[in-house]
């Protein structure tokens, strides 16, 4: 890579117009604040993607991120090589290009970039991207559906609930009912 450095600029979200600077090798992007790049939305997983530097340029990496990772509206299923000029999408609401500036420019306070539309998404392409060398693609992960295992947690409560009323009741007033099949088999 030649000897300028490069930066995202966030075009949408909660802070547009902020620059984050790629000053480090591997860089990871996220709510947490333990992440390189922090980005203050609900939309954006704790720890959503990974920005890595090889000897090709960086690479952009989807860590399992709820509402994905998009490169000019098509969500990334593997690691893609990034090219300045490339519109990321972080979920729907934020929105970041990737931009090559000489470092005398890094080093300045950008002015803030007038916010674009966020683009239309859509499904992975078959075709395969690039990815850092060696390094095989990631396999695609399901999108994660949390709301059915609460609803089947609160469902397996209010069940036990349920039996343990019953059975308190059964105890309490048909005793004789409840404990009939113990009775038959020797155990009570």
């Amino acid at each position: 890579m030649a000897a300028s450095t490069y930066r995202f600029i966030v075009r949408t979200g909660p802070n547009p117009g902020a620059v984050f600077d790629l000053t480090k090798d591997v860089s990871f992007i996220g709510r947490d604040v333990g992440n390189d790049i922090v980005i203050g939305d609900s939309e954006i997983s704790r720890q959503h993607a990974r920005v890595s530097k090889t000897a090709e340029g960086f690479i952009i990496e989807d860590l399992g991120s709820t509402n994905g990772t998009y490169i000019a509206g098509t969500r990334i299923a593997a690691p893609r090589l990034l090219k300045p000029g490339d519109l990321i999408s972080l979920g729907e609401s934020v929105t970041m290009t990737f931009d090559a500036a000489d470092p005398a420019a890094a080093a300045t306070v950008a002015r803030p970039v007038e916010p674009i539309s966020a683009p239309t998404k859509k499904e992975p392409q078959a075709s395969a991207p690039a990815y850092a060398e060696g390094a095989a693609p990631r396999t695609p992960q399901p999108e994660r559906k949390r709301k059915g295992w609460v609803y089947a947690g609160i469902g397996c409560i209010v069940i036990v609930v349920i039996c343990g009323i019953l059975f308190w009741f059964m105890d309490a007033y048909y005793p004789n009912v409840l404990y009939a099949p113990l009775r038959l088999l020797g155990f009570y």
